[in-house]
C-alpha cells in the first residue's frame, strides 16, 4: 500500500497536466510511497502518453471514460476506486505543489485521523489577481519561488475573506463545505469507502459537485482542517468560471440547473437550505460551534 494516492481528472490539457506531474515528481516526499491516478474524462488522443513521461520518477496510472461532457466527478470516482494510498489527495490538473505540499499533507493526516478532511492552500486562486501575469510568474519561476511571488504580491488564496471573517479552525464552523473547492483538498481512502462517499454522478456541468462531496463528509463526521502550509498555485484558465458565469448563458444555466439539484437533494439540511436562499454570507455569520 502507498501512503498518497493523487487523484487528477484531465481533460485534453497536456501542458497543465505537466505541470502537475512535474511538481509531484519533484516533491521532498518520499515518491515510493505516493500514485499519480491520471483520471481521464474522455480526452482524444487520451493522456495516457503525457502521464507515461513520468512513469521513471513515480508511480503513474492512467484511467479513461467516455466523453459525455464535463464530468470530472465521475473522473475522480475512478480515481477514489482505483486508489492504493491511505490518503487521497485531489488535485486539478494544473495544481503545482510546493516541493513540500505532501509531507505536509500527510503530517497533517497523522495528526488529525481517519475522518480528516484537509482543505489545501492556493495562491491565486482569486478574482482579481491578472491571469496573465500570474502565468508568466509559474513559467518563470521554480514552484517555491513563484508561490513567494505572489504571496509579496498579494495573489492569495480566494477563500482568505472567509479565513478572516470565521478563522482558520474549520472544525469549529457550521458549515466549511463552503469552502472545500475541488482542486486541492485530501481525505482518507478508507473514510470515503466506508461511508459510500463518491461524487454525485448528476453533476455534469461546472458548479457545486465538490460542496456536495463537501457536506456528505462532514454529516459522515468529517473533521475539516485547514493546512495553509499544504502551499500549491493553480496555472490559470484563459478565463476564469465566475467570468464565465456572468457572460457565458450556457455555462450559467448548468451552474443554475446544478444549484437546484443540490437544493433539492439536500432539502432537509437547514444549513444548505440557508445557504441556497441567503447565500454564503448567512451561513457565515452563524455562530461557531464549541471546542472540545
Amino acid at each position: 500500500m502507498k501512503q498518497i494516492s493523487i487523484i487528477i481528472p484531465a481533460y485534453k490539457n497536456p501542458k497543465e497536466l505537466r505541470l502537475t506531474l512535474s511538481s509531484i515528481s519533484s516533491s521532498d516526499f518520499p515518491l515510493k510511497q505516493v500514485e499519480a491516478l491520471v483520471c481521464d474524462d474522455g480526452s482524444l488522443p487520451d493522456m495516457g502518453p503525457v502521464a507515461e513521461e513520468f512513469s521513471e520518477a513515480l508511480t503513474v496510472r492512467h484511467f479513461w471514460q467516455e466523453d459525455r461532457g464535463f464530468r470530472p466527478g465521475q473522473a475522480r470516482n475512478m480515481g477514489i476506486r482505483a486508489a492504493e494510498g491511505e490518503l487521497c489527495l485531489f488535485l486539478d490538473s494544473g495544481v503545482v505543489l510546493a516541493p513540500d505540499c505532501l509531507k505536509e499533507h500527510w503530517r497533517v493526516y497523522q495528526e488529525h485521523g481517519e475522518r480528516l478532511v484537509t482543505i489545501g492552500y492556493i495562491y491565486g486562486n482569486d478574482l482579481i489577481s491578472d491571469l496573465d501575469e500570474m502565468r508568466d510568474i509559474i513559467d518563470a519561476n521554480p514552484p517555491g519561488r513563484a508561490m513567494e511571488i505572489m504571496a509579496g504580491r498579494g495573489m492569495l488564496d480566494g477563500r482568505e475573506r472567509d479565513y478572516t471573517m470565521c478563522g482558520d479552525k474549520l472544525w469549529l464552523w457550521p458549515a466549511p463545505w463552503i469552502v472545500l473547492w475541488s482542486l486541492h483538498f485530501a481525505v482518507p481512502t478508507r473514510f470515503m469507502r466506508e461511508n459510500h462517499i463518491y461524487f454525485d454522478e448528476f453533476f455534469c456541468t461546472w458548479g457545486c459537485e465538490d460542496n456536495d462531496f463537501g457536506i456528505r463528509l462532514h454529516r459522515a463526521g468529517g473533521k475539516f482542517v485547514l493546512a495553509r502550509g499544504a502551499r500549491a498555485m493553480h496555472y490559470p484558465a484563459k478565463v476564469r468560471s465566475y467570468d464565465r458565469l456572468h457572460n457565458d448563458p450556457d455555462f450559467r444555466a448548468g451552474w443554475l440547473r446544478n444549484k437546484e439539484y443540490l437544493k433539492e437533494k439536500h432539502r432537509d439540511d437547514p444549513l444548505v437550505q440557508l445557504w441556497m436562499n441567503e447565500g454564503g454570507l448567512a451561513v457565515k455569520q452563524l455562530p461557531l460551534l464549541e471546542e472540545g
